[in-house]
């Protein structure tokens, strides 16, 4: 079992946030933000993108075959050549491109794979096309519209893949028609002006989702971003920055629930600060305040890379929480606390000459749920008496009788 911390805030959150701040204020006009947002962005929503795709992509495909009806009506005398070509070449294609979809790591394939696959689907029919001596065949060509909105609309391609897209679709739709010879060049004209138009106007339509899309994400991040800050004030003590009482009693609940599914090795370090009272009688309460703070980050930073929570328990004193820690591990890690203390070599003159501030420690192990919560700590508390008792600026464990309640 982990004790790691959920959403607990990254160092980097703090940048982040003032990038977000900065796209949104920047109003997104290049649909494009700096390079670690970007990144942050394509990685947020890959997962999302590959099973749109994978869900839009199958759709389509059945939408396309649905469309052989059509090419019955309107280009009989090619229906077999433009039937197999959709069965057996378009529709084998897109089922492996939606198997690519699957195992494609970067963003910039997944796009293009996507992009790709429908430029594809448009090239087919409209090169059968050519051959047709059908009188409706001006009426065929009219489906490209449709594998454009399919492109811009409903794939949503962003909008630097949907413009290559388009490109080529307009491009396979002016060469085809012009080589079908199915009207004169006028007409050929007013067609290539409707279908360069609604491309253009797709376009625009794929800019303003793209940058809503992008806004909608910044949006959610800044959300996500301050939710974890006032998550963090909530559980933190602002004094030393370690976790507050509020916030210990919902890791140690979290802990004992899931204890009851598979028992748990637990251990409690409670430390206090040793003759703390003559240290703020001597140097008044600011200067108590900016020891306990170096004293707590020490504490902290030994307890995080032994991958223990630490607490601000009350005062002076702090509780350190392991768990799948044996008796043993426990005694190791108040060791490393107590070195860390030490190490800090804190004047305590208060004491005498050459006197540094020092810690008592009280550790008590157990097996949750077997010993409740509130039993361990009242065990560790008793162990910490004993330390003060003995003289301080030491630890000691609690006896294994008094943690079985």
């Amino acid at each position: 079992m982990s004790s790691s911390v959920p959403d607990h805030p990254s160092a980097d959150d703090p940048r982040t946030l003032a990038q977000v701040e900065q796209a949104i204020a920047s109003g997104v006009p290049i649909l494009r933000f700096n390079r670690d947002l970007e990144r942050r962005y394509e990685a947020d929503t890959h997962q999302q993108r590959r099973q749109f795709l994978t869900t839009i992509g199958i759709i389509g495909g059945l939408v396309y075959n649905v469309f052989m009806f059509s090419d019955w009506l309107t280009l009989h005398d090619m229906f077999a050549y433009v039937a197999l070509g959709r069965v057996f070449l378009i529709t084998p294609m897109i089922i492996g491109f939606l198997v690519l979809l699957q195992h494609v790591k970067s963003r910039w394939v997944l796009e293009t794979v996507a992009a790709t696959g429908t430029v594809v689907a448009s090239l087919m029919p409209l090169v059968v096309m050519i051959y047709s001596d059908s009188p409706y065949r001006m009426h065929f060509q009219l489906g490209m519209v449709l594998i454009m909105v399919y492109c811009t609309m409903i794939q949503q391609m962003p909008l630097r893949y949907a413009a290559i897209a388009m490109f080529c679709m307009v491009v396979i739709q002016l060469v085809t028609t012009y080589l079908a010879h199915f009207a004169d060049f006028i007409i050929w004209q007013s067609n290539a002006l409707l279908f360069v138009s609604t491309a253009s106007l797709l376009l625009m339509a794929s800019y303003f989702m793209e940058r809503g899309k992008r806004f909608s994400y910044l949006f959610s991040l800044r959300g996500r971003l301050l939710q974890k800050q006032l998550m963090q004030l909530a559980r933190t003590d602002s004094l030393t920055q370690l976790f507050n009482r509020r916030y210990q009693g919902e890791i140690l609940t979290r802990v004992w629930e899931q204890a009851q599914a598979t028992p748990t090795a637990v251990a409690i370090i409670l430390l206090d600060i040793d003759h703390f009272k003559a240290y703020n009688d001597s140097y008044g309460h600011l200067q108590g305040d900016a020891c306990l703070k170096r004293l707590s980050e020490a504490v902290q930073q030994t307890a995080e890379d032994a991958g223990a929570l630490v607490f601000r328990f009350g005062g002076e004193e702090i509780l350190v929480l392991l768990v799948d820690a044996d008796p043993s591990r426990a005694r190791v890690v108040a060791e490393a606390l107590q070195a860390a203390v030490a190490a800090l070599h804190i004047e305590h003159p208060a004491l005498g000459e050459g006197a540094r501030v020092t810690i008592s420690l009280g550790i008590a192990a157990a097996t949750a749920p077997q010993t409740s919560a509130d039993a361990l700590i009242g065990s560790a508390d008793s162990a910490l008496y004993a330390a003060k008792h003995a003289g301080r600026d030491c630890l000691r464990f609690a006896r294994p009788e008094s943690v079985a309640g």
